[in-house]
C-alpha cells in the first residue's frame, strides 16, 4: 500500500475521479460517506466506508488516526436551480462545519494525518463586473457573500496547526460524466449552445483530470501548501466558451440568454456564471505544474470525444 488516504466528498464529482485514482495507485481509501451503500457502488475499491454527514457531530478522530492525508471534498452543488442566498447561506455552512469537524478530529487523533486537501473554490475572490484584471492567489477579494463564505471555509481548513494544508481554489472543473459541462454537451448535440449575457465575464475552467493530477502530486509534494487556483492558464471569456463548444461539438451560433435566466435556473450559482474574474493559476506554474489540458479547445474535444 501506498499510504492511507481518508476521502469525503468521494461520491461527488471531482471526488470519484480522486478515489479511482487512488485505489489504482494502491492507496487505502476509506471514504466518508452520507450513504455507505451507494458510495459502495460509486467508489468501488475502497478499503472502508463510514457513515458521515458533513457539518454534524461525530467519533472523526477514530476514522483519521493512523491515516496519512485527509482529502475533504464534500460539499452541496451549488448550480442548482430556482435556490437562492438562503440556500447558498445553507450549503457554505456546511462547507464551513464540515471543515472545522474534520480539523478538529485530526488534531485530536494520534497520530494524526500530516496533510489536509481541502476544497475551496475561485468564489474566494468575489464576483464583480467584467474587467481584465489578473486575479492571481495574492490578489484581495471584492466584497460579497460568496468571498465571505469561502474565507470562512479556507480558514476554517488551515486551522490545524501540525498538518501541512493544501487549499484547491477550483474554477469550473469540465468533463463529461457530470457537472455543468455534460448538460451543456447534451444540448450541443442537438445544436443549442447558449451563454449568458453579457459575455465578457471571464469563465475560470479547468479540465478533471489536471484537477486530479494535481491533487495527487499535492500529496507527495512536501513543500506544496497554502492556496492554489485550479485553473487553465488559458483565460476566456463566456462567449468565447460558448463558441469553441459550438465549434467542437458542429452545433450552431451560441446565443446570447438574458441573465435573469441564470437566477432562475443556475440559482445560487448565477453570480458565478454572471460575474466570473479572470483568475490566473499563477502559483501552479511557479510550481512547474504540467497541465495535460492547458488550451480550452482540447479539453472540450476529450470531454466531447467522451460522449460521442
Amino acid at each position: 500500500m501506498t499510504g492511507q488516504v481518508v476521502m469525503t466528498g468521494a461520491t461527488g464529482l471531482v471526488g470519484t475521479a480522486v478515489a479511482a485514482a487512488l485505489i489504482a495507485r494502491r492507496y487505502e481509501v476509506v471514504v466518508l460517506a452520507r450513504d455507505p451503500g451507494r458510495a459502495r457502488v460509486l467508489v468501488p475499491g475502497a478499503a472502508r466506508y463510514l457513515t458521515y454527514r458533513q457539518g454534524e457531530d461525530g467519533d472523526w478522530a477514530a476514522a483519521v488516526t493512523g491515516a496519512d492525508h485527509v482529502v475533504n471534498l464534500a460539499g452541496a452543488p451549488l448550480f442548482k436551480p430556482f435556490t437562492g442566498p438562503g440556500y447558498l447561506r445553507k450549503a457554505t455552512g456546511e462547507r464551513i462545519a464540515g471543515a472545522r469537524h474534520l480539523v478538529a478530529a485530526m488534531h485530536h487523533a494520534s497520530p494524526g494525518p500530516r496533510t489536509l486537501i481541502n476544497a475551496s473554490s475561485v468564489g474566494v475572490y468575489g464576483f464583480g463586473s467584467p474587467t481584465d484584471e489578473l486575479v492571481d492567489e495574492h490578489t484581495a477579494p471584492l466584497p460579497g457573500e460568496y468571498a465571505r463564505g469561502s474565507r470562512e471555509w479556507e480558514a476554517a481548513a488551515i486551522a490545524e496547526p501540525t498538518a501541512r494544508t493544501v487549499l484547491l481554489r477550483l474554477g469550473f472543473v469540465l468533463t463529461a460524466k457530470g457537472g455543468g459541462l455534460a448538460w451543456q454537451l447534451g444540448n450541443a448535440r442537438k445544436g443549442k449552445v447558449s451563454y449568458f449575457a453579457p459575455g465578457s465575464q471571464w469563465l475560470p475552467w479547468i479540465h478533471l483530470d489536471d484537477v486530479v493530477a494535481f491533487i495527487l502530486r499535492a500529496m507527495a509534494e512536501d513543500g506544496w501548501h497554502g492556496a492554489y487556483n485550479l485553473v487553465a492558464p488559458e483565460q476566456v471569456r463566456s462567449r468565447e466558451f460558448a463558441e469553441t463548444l459550438a465549434r467542437v461539438t458542429s452545433a450552431g451560433r451560441p446565443r446570447r440568454s438574458p441573465a435573469l435566466l441564470a437566477r432562475l435556473f443556475v440559482g445560487a450559482g448565477a453570480a458565478i456564471v454572471l460575474g466570473g474574474r479572470r483568475v490566473v493559476p499563477a502559483r501552479l506554474l511557479e510550481s512547474g505544474f504540467e497541465f495535460q489540458y492547458p488550451h480550452l479547445e482540447g479539453a472540450l474535444r476529450e470531454c466531447a470525444g467522451a460522449t460521442a
